[in-house]
């Protein structure tokens, strides 16, 4: 054990030495990675309580609950980690918390009066039966994610770290416990729920309420003046990007059944969803030291070639043994019924690897000021999965469509690759925040 842990020791000196960015993207990387190792390495158990149809309806409630929280804060969010003065900070975690629960009081109400409606023309009716869950979902997805950033702007990685691997626990654990007693067309939900809720509370807890200590003079008006950029370009951008996200699930649900969309979400589980936490990861950090570096310097060039050669590095390897070996694997860990999921790990493996290496870097956008060019990255991408369903649909060949998908938004990727570097080299400093 000892000869391990000095191994262990010399390759993290070597590596990240005394380097601060990288050891808090290890710190993130490393927390968000065993959130998802633990339902992965559960999912051929959930395979075999939950059917593709039940994970079907549940990628549909995911997606919307996933696109309205989103949308909740008015984008708000993203501005915490932006002012020099840190009440500001706070007081832009309360206007996103805010305007969070006026967005779900809208929404609740809109699926009061509309709800069978939306679900009808979804294929998924039996969401109507989940409103409760759906809202309060919402909510505390949208009430989360303002005290996410607000850790990212005072450091608190190992808080941020630890409370997703608690989240996941969560979830898991739920999942499992409502699936042996038979609650299976619920417990992929509730059990989502619950994770979010508890996420919370303890988020909450453990930053020892930071924020509303000094909101006497709220100035809420001027605040959301002053970045009015973030509702205004912002919100339209990741409006965007969360359809290129979600949508193929409400796609596929509609054009090629429920459990197609089910395939598929095994699929994310096992490929995408590790991406993203990798990723995101190193974009919550990213987001933070570079703007720090704009704020201070005017540019973040280096620290953007930095991170774009770290992750080609650490992911070039793994995502060649995943294209060769995984789907093969498939139908013996999850069950020959889910034996599709591996054809679909295959396609996406190039396009998740153009995300892995380029997603993070992406944020460069919004440091700089240039939050109208998202709107077209990610305009670019939605088009990219609408031709290829388009056509997918046309010829009903399911392979031509997910081959398209793959290619296009891999195509797109490189693109925004090239103009993201070209801000992140040519960048200036424009003007300081307060």
């Amino acid at each position: 054990m000892k000869r391990i842990y000095k191994f262990i020791k010399y390759i993290l000196y070597k590596y990240i030495g005394s380097s601060s960015y990288k050891k808090n993207i290890l710190i993130m990387v490393g927390g968000k990675v065993v959130a998802q190792v633990i339902p992965i390495l559960l999912s051929p158990l959930l395979t075999r309580i939950y059917s593709p149809e039940e994970f079907g309806l549940f990628a549909v409630y995911s997606t919307i609950i996933s696109f309205i929280a989103m949308i909740s804060s008015g984008r708000y969010c993203l501005s915490i980690i932006l002012p020099k003065k840190e009440e500001n900070a706070q007081k832009l975690v309360f206007i996103s918390s805010i305007l969070t629960v006026i967005t779900t009081i809208l929404f609740a109400v809109f699926l009061l009066l509309g709800g069978s409606f939306l679900f009808n023309a979804l294929n998924s009716a039996k969401l109507s039966e989940y409103v409760v869950f759906i809202v309060l979902n919402i909510l505390f997805i949208g009430l989360l994610e303002p005290l996410i950033y607000y850790g990212l702007r005072i450091k608190e990685y190992k808080i941020l770290s630890s409370n997703a691997i608690v989240q996941a626990i969560c979830i898991i654990v739920t999942r499992l416990l409502l699936g042996y007693l038979g609650l299976t067309e619920s417990g992929l939900m509730l059990s989502y729920l619950l994770g979010y809720i508890f996420s919370y509370i303890l988020l909450l807890a453990r930053l020892k309420g930071f924020f509303y200590r000094e909101l006497k003079n709220l100035d809420a008006k001027n605040l959301l003046k002053k970045y009015v950029n973030f509702p205004k370009f912002s919100l339209f951008a990741d409006t965007l990007y969360v359809l290129t996200s979600t949508i193929p699930n409400l796609l596929l649900n509609k054009v090629f059944g429920s459990a197609t969309t089910g395939h598929f979400s095994i699929s994310e589980k096992v490929l995408g969803s590790p991406i993203w936490f990798v990723t995101s990861s190193v974009a919550d950090v990213f987001k933070q030291e570079a703007s720090e570096q704009y704020r201070l310097t005017g540019s973040c060039r280096k620290i953007f070639e930095k991170t774009t050669k770290a992750l080609f590095l650490l992911g070039i390897i793994p995502f060649t043994l995943i294209f060769l070996i995984v789907p093969p694997l498939v139908p013996f860990i999850f069950g020959d019924i889910w034996a599709p999921a591996g054809e679909y790990i295959r396609i996406f493996s190039i396009m998740y690897f153009s995300t892995f290496v380029f997603g993070p870097t992406s944020y460069i956008v919004y440091i700089v000021n240039k939050q109208n060019f998202a709107i077209i990255f990610n305009g670019i991408k939605l088009i990219s999965i609408l031709l290829a369903f388009s056509l997918g649909f046309y010829y009903q060949n399911l392979s031509l469509c997910l081959i398209l998908w793959a290619g296009l938004v891999t195509l797109s990727n490189i693109i925004i690759f090239m103009f993201s570097y070209k801000f992140a080299r040519n960048s200036k400093y424009i003007e300081s925040n307060e």
